[in-house]
C-alpha cells in the first residue's frame, strides 16, 4: 500500500500467517499470468525488461495499482481467464 497506511483485518495471527504463505507460493504465477494477459489485450510483444529488475510485488502493481483492494483485482483476471492454479478438491459423499 502506498503511504504510510495502516490497514487493520479481522483476522487471527495464524489466519493472516496462513494468507501470506498462500501469496507467497503464487506470487510469481500471478505476476506471470498478469503480464500474459496484459500483453494479450493491450497487443504488447515483449516484457519491458526494466520490469523485470523490480521486486515481483512491484511489477504486480504496476498492473493494478497498489490502492486498497490491490489482491482482489490480481487474483479476478488470473481466475476469469481460466488460468487459476487449483490446489484443493472438494468431495462430496
Amino acid at each position: 500500500m502506498s503511504g504510510n497506511t495502516i490497514l487493520t483485518v479481522a483476522a487471527d495471527e495464524s489466519t493472516l500467517c496462513r494468507w501470506r504463505s498462500w501469496f507467497k507460493e503464487r506470487v510469481h504465477h500471478l505476476a506471470g499470468w498478469l503480464a500474459s494477459i496484459h500483453i494479450r489485450y493491450q497487443k504488447a510483444f515483449a516484457e519491458d525488461s526494466s520490469r523485470l529488475c523490480q521486486s515481483v510485488l512491484l511489477r504486480i502493481w504496476q498492473y493494478v495499482g497498489d490502492a486498497p483492494g490491490w489482491l482482489a483485482r490480481t487474483v479476478r483476471p488470473v481466475v476469469n481467464s481460466n488460468n487459476w492454479v487449483q490446489t484443493r478438491s472438494a468431495f462430496l459423499s
